[in-house]
């Protein structure tokens, strides 16, 4: 994978073990996954170099502790380059441009540099840890001052003891102006003895890259779709460094530990709901009479996330997608067909009413689009309230309840009369269910052919008070593009 991703990187150590040879990214995507941020590598700027087996390709991390404790960077001449307290990518970027390869004998490896821990860094860094690295492994070696650092870096001593002067005074005043660094855990001078050093090089440590999931850990597929470009491959869950995405261009240190956890329990609290007995979140009814009962048909759905809408599809627009009961349920509900939604906040019951603008074919999951400012009403103070994992009601309501019937009769009904032509006129973010009938209309047409329908059969007027109050008008505009003989 990394020949393929980043043939640059191919030469450079690897803190990961042999065993790490990306299987699951190549057999998720061998049945259809995507993959994102694939080039995203990051190299941790201080993989130990062993001088017992330098050539060995997997290194021993030196932890960001060994430069937070002060322990201080330079090159083979003896002087510094980077603030070592800068992020990973740069101290990386700092040792490739300004550090000569690692020679041994006929062996010449990747750029490296020294690091050198004084007393008072070597006590923050910890005394059992340096046992570890030192006496354990052998990657740390003592020298009894400064001549001996020298020697061993195979500097001039001068150089040397210029470099920690300056690093002294910069320490003095709170800032080097060579570097930039203006936190100094511990001091460093010319006169300080018992040193501790190491040698360092950039290694792969970790991967942005991977499978690319959504919200509730299912893995992803790319389709070519009237609206959106992804579904989930069912059955299929991913967490952890297998996946991609998460992170941007650089992880910050920890993070992935905290991608594991939160991932890793949202994908198996969500694998987990596989076999739910029922196939439908809302038990189905012809007619909506049970409407008439307030107190029964309600469900509780999760919410797994609140996507800011503004630029997709209209200012102060919020995409609330909740978990079904079972990942691989779908709701139930007809086209057209609305939901009711409600909470409870500070002892105040808040109830809203949202047409679905996913599909009543898709599984695990609901999302409804609703507005987070005054115009939204009541219910825009429970769905600013709600964060991920909270629990809020929903129930099926009534609505235009159209059904497209597939070969070998293809044909559209509307209270079981069959319908040639639809007419919508909709107003701001009453567009919602037009969407939903639009998109079905759609996918009638390319999956029945044309004949199935009557020639610009689906129409549709659409106003707001203000132009930013037009939801969805890119995609509006795509299905028209795409469709011009019928919408």
């Amino acid at each position: 994978l990394m020949a393929r991703f980043r043939p640059d990187l191919i030469k450079c150590p690897t803190t990961n073990g042999a065993f790490a040879q990306g299987d699951g990214v190549t057999i998720a995507e061998s049945i259809g996954a995507e993959l994102i941020d694939m080039d995203k590598v990051q190299l941790h700027p201080t993989g130990f170099i062993d001088p017992k087996d330098p050539s060995n390709p997997t290194k021993y991390l030196a932890p960001e502790a060994i430069r937070g404790s002060g322990g201080i960077m330079v090159n083979d001449e003896g002087k510094r380059f980077v603030n070592e307290l800068d992020l990973r990518s740069v101290v990386a970027k700092a040792i490739q441009n300004h550090c000569a390869p690692y020679k041994d004998g006929d062996y010449t490896g990747p750029p490296f540099a020294w690091c050198i821990l004084s007393e008072p860094a070597q006590k923050l860094f910890g005394a059992p840890v340096i046992d570890f690295y030192k006496n354990r492994l052998g990657l740390l070696e003592h020298c009894a001052d400064v001549k001996a650092a020298a020697s061993l870096i195979g500097c001039s001593e001068g150089t040397l003891i210029k470099t920690l002067k300056s690093y002294e005074e910069a320490a003095q005043v709170g800032n080097c102006p060579t570097t930039q660094k203006d936190i100094f855990p511990a001091m460093i001078t010319p006169d300080s003895q018992n040193l501790i050093l190491c040698r360092v090089t950039p290694s792969i440590h970790y991967t942005m890259g991977g499978i690319n999931i959504n919200a509730a850990g299912e893995v992803q597929e790319r389709i070519e779709s009237i609206v959106g470009h992804h579904r989930h491959i069912r059955r299929l869950f991913a967490a952890g460094e297998v996946t991609g995405g998460l992170h941007g261009n650089n992880r910050l240190a920890g993070n992935s530990l905290l991608e594991c956890v939160v991932f890793g329990r949202i994908a198996g609290e969500r694998a987990a709901t596989i076999d739910t007995p029922s196939e439908v979140m809302f038990p189905y009814t012809e007619s909506d009479t049970h409407l008439k009962d307030e107190s029964t048909g309600w469900f509780s759905v999760v919410l797994r996330e609140m996507r800011n809408t503004d630029k997709k599809y209209g200012i102060n627009t919020r995409e609330a997608r909740f978990n079904l009961d079972g990942s691989l349920q779908c709701t139930g509900l007809d086209i057209g067909q609305y939901v009711a939604v409600r909470g409870e906040i500070d002892g105040e019951t808040l109830m809203g009413y949202f047409s679905p603008i996913t599909r009543p074919t898709d599984e695990g999951v609901i999302g409804i689009l609703c507005r987070v400012d005054a115009r939204g009403g009541p219910i825009t103070k429970l769905l600013q309230h709600i964060r991920p994992g909270s629990t809020i009601q929903m129930r099926a309501m009534g609505g235009l309840r159209i059904k497209f019937h597939p070969k070998p009769n293809p044909h559209i009904t509307f209270r079981g009369k069959t319908i040639r032509r639809i007419g919508l006129l909709a107003g701001g973010t009453g567009i919602a269910p037009m969407l939903q009938i639009i998109r079905a209309y759609g996918n009638f047409v390319l999956q029945n052919g044309p004949d199935a329908v009557t020639p610009h059969g689906l129409n549709l007027i659409y106003a707001a008070e203000e132009e930013s109050d037009l939801a969805y008008m890119k995609i509006l505009e795509t299905l028209r593009d795409t469709f011009p003989l019928h919408f």
